[in-house]
């Protein structure tokens, strides 16, 4: 049966591919054309009702998108990941309790998920259930030890348990990320600021926005600071060497794009970025080196894909 992939976010949650399984039927006597008929017939529409859970998902049609793998979900009642991104869908209906009921039951049909086990962490910690949303992010880096966004997950919940972030922060730090003005973000970030001048996060944040304010001065300013408060923060060490790239100071963007590989391996931004400053520094063969590990990690990365081109007949 064919693989559905689909990217279906939470926060730092993040679903895996989904595949269908066969439901366990009682055995009865068919012809081998016919059984293969009915089941080829069976995942059709199983995968027809995915699909279109899919489509409306992407559209913003969350309730539309349940019903639809419900439908899924009659033909594949034990498929794990269908359960998973019905939870996700009714996060979005802020429906979290539910959501969280989705998640229990993709966990127990598939014991070593551990996006779902990271996602019910997310909906305990929405519920200030802080000790069962660490202990969720634990269970997923357990089955998981390189999962970015359980990582993630559990050290911002540390923080709140040891009483070094509050909630409330967090909470604003998070409305000012999902607003698309920047000068806006600017002023939510200041608000972050001011309540905990020493949430790496924020810090990294407003420098982004005050770069495409054309604040760069504000930029390299904060994310000084972030990297002050958190010296292994690989996206604003990443974030510094691009500066760095644009102001021409393309050693000490080398060193910082490197240090955040480092630090995060599959940094695709960070790669991308190595290899851009390596072709403006005519390093053209390291530059087709780390452009070929983008691909490796990424096939359809567009960036490292026109870079690439853009070396043809220069080594």
């Amino acid at each position: 049966m064919k693989k559905y992939l689909v990217l279906l976010v939470i926060g730092l949650m993040i679903s895996s591919c989904s595949w269908f399984r066969s439901a366990p039927k009682e055995k009865i006597d068919v012809p081998k054309e016919e059984k293969v008929d009915a089941e080829t017939a069976r995942k059709n529409k199983a995968e027809n009702f995915v699909n279109d859970g899919i489509a409306l998902y992407q559209e913003e049609k969350y309730a539309e998108a349940i019903e639809a793998w419900q439908k899924g979900l009659s033909f594949i009642p034990d498929d794990a990941e269908v359960y998973n991104f019905m939870g996700v869908a009714q996060h979005k209906r802020g429906k979290i309790l539910g959501a969280a009921a989705e998640f229990k039951k993709a966990i127990s049909l598939k014991e070593d998920y551990y996006q779902a086990y990271n996602n019910l962490g997310y909906m305990e910690f929405l519920l200030n259930n802080y000790e069962r949303a660490l202990n969720n992010f634990i269970h997923a880096i357990q089955i998981n030890p390189d999962f970015e966004a359980a990582l993630k997950n559990k050290k911002l919940t540390e923080k709140i348990i040891q009483g070094k972030l509050s909630k409330g922060v967090f909470e604003i730090a998070e409305k000012a990320a999902k607003n698309i003005d920047y000068s806006d973000q600017i002023i939510k970030y200041k608000e972050v600021l001011i309540i905990d001048s020493t949430y790496a996060k924020a810090h990294n944040n407003i420098a982004v926005a005050y770069y495409y304010e054309d604040s760069v001065d504000s930029a390299y300013y904060h994310l000084s600071k972030a990297i002050s408060y958190e010296k292994n923060y690989p996206e604003a060490i990443n974030n510094l060497g691009y500066l760095y790239k644009n102001d021409g100071q393309y050693d000490t963007a080398i060193k910082l794009f490197l240090k955040a590989l480092t630090l995060k391996p599959k940094y695709i931004g960070a790669l991308n970025n190595l290899g851009e400053t390596y072709m403006l520094y005519e390093e053209f063969r390291n530059a087709r080196r780390v452009f070929d590990t983008v691909l490796d990690l990424d096939p359809g990365n567009i960036v490292a894909k026109e870079w690439l081109n853009s070396l043809d007949g220069k080594i």
